[in-house]
């Protein structure tokens, strides 16, 4: 539990703290989809939900998970002894396990129906027994106290823009969908424990029992009878859904964006499912990391706009509010304009302007260094390979982590080592077992390599011709510890100068990237001892909503761009676009690799929440850049076919 979350909920008595902290570790390990979701909320009602969630957690767990070796007799015990607890803590409003003590708390605070704890704990010793559900009607009257009651406990947390007892049922329908959803998503994982929860009257109608779904299990294989079961429990499950979806408008505003992307995130179980042709009783269906950071920042947006009241009014003539930090990250354009009715900016995106700024960036040193790729490509057991300059590069890790790198082919008859395994820091060639450390090695000597924390390097001397650096010019960035990097790596039938000439345009954005800048101006450059280009831009989000900067680009070598945040949202945070020369392919078109680092960062409070959530969205923002550049290397590919046909206007 983050001190802020404690602070803003007036939590302040140190047991008190402790608790709610456990409970939220149970739901981080546990809960992955609805913790994601959680973040979402405000942060006062956050320790709320983490206190009725945990609880939850930890019953389930006295069921299913604590002691394997337990007996029903040990769990029953268990069970019992907690319900005990419970009722003790409710009743005094506290307890002396931390997660009692907890929700005693909240559900004092809120007031919620201690029916609903007593009805809860009805259907965990249910699970202790019961291993089969005969009918619907009977799966209900478990689900009633397994799911719906934690909608219910849910509403006075959330709040409610109706009468609460409008938004019940809806609240109850959406615990059901989730449940349901799990119990299909889980059958395989369900029968191993002995359950049955997909109703058998359900499964009878399409010829299917609990020894069918046995032998499918063990056998691995799969019968049409239990294919058209699972798509009829998938059917059945939509529609509660379809009857929760109305109970999302009557939450308050502010709670709405958590409660619509668990929605999203746990119906997208459903569509993986079926996508999967129903084979739950083979393998478990997940929502991709894509899609789930798409939806998480989908619900990130809407916290924004849900808690935006007043937004400042832009100066007379301008189409969007100024390029400064407010109060909120996003801003709302007031007078958009169409795209073909922005100013043309032909005019000002000179090509001599744009050809003196990239023979003035081939002027500087690079200490012959090339970005190779992302720091995280480069495991411990796999290295990673590539072709730069012409020359086979390998780079691995040794033991301690440090980075080691030479030349890609084996000294012994030229395997290509980017294929071969790396064991215990040594990498051991897949053709004949020759183990290199690192080190010389029968005519195999090593090349000075660089891991920046978000980048490997790898110095060529033969190839560079400059005099040679200790290190590569990493450009400054914020502190990776703090903020959220990604690296997109793209190829094109091209040379770096066209990868920097596009870099070193910044004229073009709007005009060639609508689908993510809008109001873009160049208001300065180049200029100044780093020769930078200034920039006021608007980053589309959705809709109207944009994030509006003023961002400088430099080139601070003769293969790198650097476009930093210096005003607005994210100020420090930076964009590197580094052109790496590979080869030519077998037409003789030369090849060239965009390696481009995205670092974001922000003293937001609330940007704990992408850092917690960057494993979903660096795939999400590896795909962004992706987009961008699709569009950016044609216009490289097209400038160097013009080069090479002498009709390059610049």
């Amino acid at each position: 539990m983050t001190a802020r979350e404690l602070d803003a909920a007036g939590i302040t008595e140190p047991a008190l703290r402790a608790a709610y902290a456990h409970c939220r570790r149970l739901n981080a390990r546990h809960g992955k989809t609805y913790f994601l979701a959680t973040r979402l909320l405000p942060v006062a009602r956050r320790p709320a939900v983490h206190a009725l969630y945990g609880f939850a957690r930890w019953a389930d767990d006295i069921v299913d998970s604590v002691d394997d070796d337990a007996t029903p007799k040990e769990r029953a015990a268990a069970l019992h002894a907690l319900e005990a607890q419970l009722h003790a803590g409710l009743a005094r409003g506290g307890g002396d396990e931390p997660v009692v003590r907890a929700l005693a708390h909240t559900s004092a605070t809120y007031g919620i129906d201690p029916a609903y704890f007593t009805a809860f704990m009805a259907s965990m010793r249910a699970d202790l027994v019961v291993t089969d559900y005969p009918t619907y009607a009977d799966l209900r009257g478990y689900m009633y106290g397994s799911a719906e009651v934690i909608g219910l406990q849910m509403l006075p947390v959330l709040g409610t823009v109706t009468p609460r007892e409008e938004a019940a049922p809806h609240a109850a329908a959406l615990g059901a969908a989730f449940q349901l959803t799990n119990f299909l998503r889980d059958v395989g994982e369900d029968l191993d424990r002995g359950r049955v929860y997909l109703p058998g009257d359900l499964l009878a109608a399409h010829g299917v029992d609990r020894e069918l779904l046995q032998w499918s299990r063990l056998t691995g294989t799969e019968d049409a009878r239990i294919t058209a079961a699972l798509r009829a429990a998938a059917d059945l499950t939509r529609g509660v859904y379809r009857r929760a979806a109305p109970g999302v408008a009557m939450l308050a505003p502010a709670s709405r964006p958590c409660i619509r992307t668990a929605f999203i995130l746990y119906r997208g179980i459903l569509d993986a499912v079926e996508a999967d042709g129903y084979a739950v009783l083979h393998r478990r269906a997940v929502v991709s990391r894509p899609v789930r950071a798409t939806v998480a920042l989908d619900g990130l947006v809407r916290v924004t706009a849900a808690r935006t009241h007043a937004r400042t009014v832009a100066p007379e003539g301008s189409t969007v509010d100024a390029p400064r930090r407010g109060r909120y990250p996003l801003s709302l354009r007031r007078r958009p304009v169409a795209w073909e009715r922005q100013r043309p900016t032909w005019r000002d995106a000179a090509p001599g302007v744009i050809a003196g700024a990239l023979e003035r960036a081939k002027a500087r040193p690079s200490g012959n260094w090339y970005a190779v790729g992302a720091s995280r490509q480069v495991g411990r057991d796999r290295p990673l390979g590539r072709t730069v300059a012409g020359t086979e590069v390998v780079l691995w890790r040794a033991a301690d982590g440090r980075l080691r790198g030479g030349p890609g082919a084996c000294p012994h008859l030229g395997a290509p080592l980017k294929d071969s395994p790396v064991r215990c820091g040594t990498l051991v060639c897949h053709w004949h077992g020759l183990a290199l450390d690192g080190g010389p090695f029968a005519g195999w000597e090593p090349y000075p390599v660089y891991d920046d924390g978000v980048l490997v390097w790898v110095r060529l001397d033969h190839a560079g011709g400059e005099e040679p650096l200790d290190r590569p010019r990493v450009p400054e960035r914020p502190d990776t510890a703090a903020a959220v990097a990604a690296v997109h790596t793209g190829v094109g039938r091209c040379e770096p100068d066209d990868v920097v000439a596009n870099r070193l345009d910044p004229w073009h954005g709007a005009w060639f990237h609508p689908y993510s800048f809008v109001d873009l101006t160049v208001t300065d450059g180049p200029a100044g001892p780093s020769d930078a280009f200034t920039v006021d831009v608007s980053f589309k989000v959705a809709g109207r909503l944009v994030v509006p900067v003023r961002a400088e680009f430099t080139a601070p070598g003769p293969r790198t761009v650097v476009m930093r945040i210096t005003e607005g949202e994210g100020a420090g945070s930076v964009v590197e676009t580094h052109a790496t020369p590979l080869g030519t392919d077998a037409s003789g078109r030369p090849r060239t690799a965009v390696v481009e680092a995205v670092v974001a960062a922000s003293d937001r409070p609330g940007f704990a929440v992408a850092r917690a959530a960057a494993p979903l969205l660096r795939p999400l923002m590896r795909a962004t850049a992706g987009r961008l550049w699709r569009d950016d290397m044609a216009y490289a590919e097209r400038r160097w076919e013009l080069r090479r046909a002498g009709r390059f206007p610049g």
